[in-house]
């Protein structure tokens, strides 16, 4: 009896990608997040989930909460002193209530912005972890966000510092010694915003190079 022969892939048999070139070679680690619509299709989705790294959602919670801390600490900054003006030497200084509020500097309301729209970026990045798609998009948010930051942490020092020292060049008389408690919350504010950065960088830094791991071209 002759045997009838059948040619594979005609009779519903698939044919791995080593054998169409005459390679045993596997495909590369990355096969499946460049043709993750495919691999979506033939595993029910599962492929369009990335895997969650646990230190990567670390950083972005503590991310997320210290730019939430720095922008209500900020928000929240105000006081108000008492402040002799002598007018005459014969006449009684005349007590006058001034206060500091961070409503009055471009500066830290810069940063009170900026750490709020990072916060709630942070927010939305912790939501789309587990999203393929949502990669690059979030690693280009992370680097806007990382530039906000720095951006805001560097004017709102710079206004710290002008406050606490003052300019001697331009007559501008230091006010941190009469709103001390303004000051240190400010001062307060302005370090844990910079830890955030620092932390939104090394998050930055991870993105990328879980990118150049999941890529066969590497």
């Amino acid at each position: 009896m002759e045997t009838s022969r059948v040619k594979p892939g005609f009779n519903g048999v698939g044919v791995g990608m080593g054998s169409v070139n005459g390679s045993s070679r596997r495909p590369g680690p990355g096969y499946g997040y460049y043709m993750g619509s495919g691999a979506a299709a033939a595993g029910g989705g599962r492929a369009a989930q990335a895997p969650v790294d646990g230190c990567s959602v670390a950083l972005r919670v503590f991310v997320l909460a210290s730019t939430l801390v720095s922008a209500v600490v900020m928000g929240v900054d105000r006081q108000t002193s008492t402040i002799r003006i002598t007018i005459s030497d014969t006449l009684p200084p005349l007590e006058v209530p001034l206060t500091a509020n961070w409503s009055y500097s471009s500066a830290f309301v810069y940063f009170v912005v900026a750490n709020a729209m990072v916060c709630l970026f942070s927010a939305a990045a912790l939501a789309a972890c587990r999203s393929r798609a949502a990669m690059v998009p979030v690693m280009v948010g992370d680097l806007l966000a990382l530039a906000l930051l720095y951006s805001a942490v560097g004017a709102a020092a710079e206004f710290g510092i002008l406050g606490e020292r003052g300019n001697s060049h331009v007559r501008w008389a230091k006010v941190c010694n009469v709103y001390g408690r303004f000051c240190e919350r400010a001062m307060a504010a302005v370090i844990v915003s910079l830890i955030a950065a620092f932390a939104n960088l090394v998050l930055l830094m991870l993105s990328i190079l879980t990118i150049h791991k999941s890529s066969s071209y590497y």
